[in-house]
């Protein structure tokens, strides 16, 4: 019997020592159950400032990532426009030889006579779609960043000797650039590799190349090969 007392002695000083040692404000006394979620919320009190802090940088590297795919996106977006830019232009530029050399033929070199499915009101209007397909190539190159002045110079002499050929079927006369050093002609190839150059946002042009590639000089070393 004195051994139980005893030991239930030693328990009950082990409890109220127990409830000592827990905060108890103005001295009241605290239950377990309470103590426990006093200790459950100040804990998380103390983690609440390294949730925000996670939040926050969670937030920012949310930003930066939607900044920067977003800036690839317009860049790609540029860069399929300049392709197809310069796509349209290409074909422009062959389009414009097409009916050149076909209106020549018509009505001087060969005669309509000889090309049945020729007319000139086809050719006018393929010139004029042509042109209408270079005004909407330069309002795109027109809005799509500030043009200095010598580009300016550059779409607008090609864009006046882009319309002599139209002009030409419109007065029934041909376009007389038969000369590879004709004014007119050398402008037209000089200004050209300008344009495509402005359009792939390049600095270095040679336009020299394509005047070469072009000169009657070809012509003559044509002409000198053995016929057989």
């Amino acid at each position: 019997m004195l051994g139980e007392r005893a030991g239930l002695n030693h328990l009950s000083c082990e409890r109220d020592t127990l409830k000592l040692a827990k905060p108890q404000p103005d001295g009241l006394e605290l239950d377990d159950d309470f103590y426990r979620l006093l200790t459950l919320i100040d804990a998380g009190l103390k983690e609440i400032p390294k949730l925000v802090s996670a939040l926050i940088l969670l937030g920012l590297a949310w930003l930066v990532g939607q900044r920067i795919s977003m800036n690839w996106n317009l860049r790609q977006k540029q860069k399929e426009n300049e392709l197809q830019t310069a796509r349209d232009f290409h074909a422009l530029y062959g389009e414009f030889f097409a009916i050149w050399k076909l209106w020549n033929y018509y009505v001087r070199d060969v005669g309509a006579d000889l090309l049945p499915n020729v007319s000139r009101s086809s050719l006018l209007d393929r010139a004029c779609s042509a042109e209408g397909k270079l005004e909407s190539m330069l309002v795109r190159l027109a809005c799509d960043g500030e043009l200095d002045r010598p580009e300016i110079e550059v779409l607008g002499q090609f864009r006046q000797l882009y319309q002599q050929l139209r002009e030409s079927i419109r007065d029934n006369k041909p376009l007389a650039w038969d000369r590879s050093d004709h004014p007119h002609y050398l402008a037209f190839k000089s200004t050209a590799p300008k344009v495509a150059s402005l359009i792939a946002k390049q600095t270095i042009v040679d336009s020299k190349s394509l005047q070469n590639i072009t000169s009657n000089e070809w012509e003559i070393w044509l002409a000198g090969l053995p016929a057989r």
